[in-house]
């Protein structure tokens, strides 16, 4: 947890700037989601939300003055609090394919790769093609610092092109959870276990 934090404050002054560095004890609030992120805890934009309110608003009442980075030990805290106890199963991802998907002719559970876009828009908490393009950019590994980056700094319409490329047009539910997550693969002795959901490195 420690090398990523200090990470993050490399990431955030841009990691192949020339400019002397500016090293501190804390990283910014914007730079926590990618924190939990790398910690395998992928939280919803509320959850996002609801944590960067509880630092931003935390001495408030005694100070009148916003919270604008955390420290180390209050980014523990922090994560001890919201992460979730158990992680994602594989079994759960499964169901979601077998509820959503279809069988192909290999008997897989699949999604076509447009389908899968459009739910990823239109669905729960929707994203714009553009977060899509982002997220799936970063896991795929074209966009490996995360956030935004100049392979993706283009419109729309490109940046579904990019992907098309870069990804079959049908997506099985084993491609989704080992290929695009980049879940260890599972035994089958813990096949219900929860497996962190780390991205890809």
């Amino acid at each position: 947890m420690e090398n990523y934090f200090y990470y993050s404050q490399l990431r955030y002054q841009h990691v192949s700037t020339m400019e002397p560095r500016e090293i501190s004890t804390h990283i910014p609030l914007q730079e926590i989601p990618f924190m939990m992120r790398a910690l395998g805890f992928y939280p919803t934009e509320k959850e996002i939300e609801d944590m960067l309110n509880e630092v931003k608003f935390n001495k408030y009442v005694d100070t009148g003055m916003y919270v604008t980075d955390i420290d180390l030990g209050e980014f523990i805290k922090l994560y001890i609090n919201h992460r979730p106890v158990f992680g994602i199963t594989a079994s759960e991802l499964r169901h979601t394919f077998d509820v959503l998907g279809y069988d192909n002719e290999n008997g897989d559970k699949a999604i076509k790769l447009g389908e899968l876009l459009q739910l990823l828009q239109s669905g729960g908490e929707c994203m714009t093609e553009e977060e899509v393009a982002e997220c799936l950019s970063t896991l795929l590994g074209l966009n490996p610092e995360g956030g935004s980056s100049e392979l993706i700094s283009f419109d729309a319409k490109s940046a579904s092109a990019l992907l098309e490329e870069q990804l079959p047009q049908e997506i099985t539910s084993e491609l989704f959870i080992n290929e695009i997550l980049g879940f260890p693969q599972a035994s089958t002795c813990v096949e219900d276990a929860a497996i962190p959901t780390a991205a890809p490195t």
